[in-house]
């Protein structure tokens, strides 16, 4: 082999490294925008039974009143547990809990009283 066929050879071997580096590189961006854009529209068991149950009579609003009963995490569970009483939706712990989280998300930002204890 001449010098120049293995300068030529070596430049190859250089450019495909890099090529798979760049490929690689961006097989895994795309991959992680797509996780990130999924878990961002998909909606919360929370959201979910809110937006089925509940956004028909209280929008936004209601959460920001002046009178609002809501003050903390364990009356924000409290309310969401007697609201969903007074509708007759079953609801389970688990789904107050959730619910609350929604709302607690969207519109509160309490510090969520023992949810480490029940996670």
């Amino acid at each position: 082999m001449r010098y120049s066929q293995i300068e030529s050879w070596m430049k190859g071997i250089a450019l495909t490294y890099w090529n798979m580096r760049l490929w690689l590189c961006a097989t895994i961006a795309l991959m992680a925008g797509a996780a990130q854009a999924q878990s961002a529209t998909t909606a919360s068991r929370g959201q979910l039974l809110y937006d089925t149950h509940c956004v028909a009579c209280h929008d936004a609003q209601v959460h920001w009143r002046a009178a609002k009963v809501v003050r903390n995490w364990e009356t924000l569970v409290a309310e969401v547990r007697r609201w969903q009483a007074v509708e007759k939706l079953q609801w389970t712990d688990d789904d107050i809990d959730q619910v609350a989280r929604h709302l607690n998300n969207m519109y509160y930002r309490y510090p969520p009283g023992n949810l480490a204890q029940r996670e």
